[in-house]
């Protein structure tokens, strides 16, 4: 089957037939006249046969769909990713649990002549 040469490649017929494929014919495959008929199409099963054709804007968003494996509704909203919050938690930032913002403590002022010293 891998043979690239279609002279030398195993054709279908002999796939069939093969041992690897019946397990050693235990569970042969039914011949093709057993179970194969032609099919006659209608000219009016081929008229019914595609009633709408979609937009091309439904055709993008399937394929979106299925590249991104999503198959949730694409109208709502996305919920939010769970994601790792960088900031201090809340009650770091309260003083005292108060409600007040902290504040730097206050700096003892400075005068020119002290700071020369």
């Amino acid at each position: 089957m891998l043979d690239k040469n279609p002279e030398t490649r195993i054709g279908v017929p002999d796939i069939k037939l093969h041992p690897w494929v019946t397990k050693n014919g235990e569970e042969p495959l039914p011949s093709e006249e057993e179970h194969c008929s032609m099919v006659e199409v209608t000219e009016e099963e081929v008229k019914n046969s595609v009633k709408l054709i979609p937009s091309w804007t439904t055709v993008i968003l399937v394929k979106s769909m299925l590249r991104k494996r999503s198959f949730g509704n694409p109208f709502e909203p996305q919920a939010r990713k769970e994601e790792r919050s960088m900031s201090a938690p809340g009650n770091l930032l309260l003083k005292d649990g108060c409600g007040e913002g902290v504040k730097s403590p206050e700096l003892p002022g400075v005068q020119e002549d002290e700071a020369a010293s």
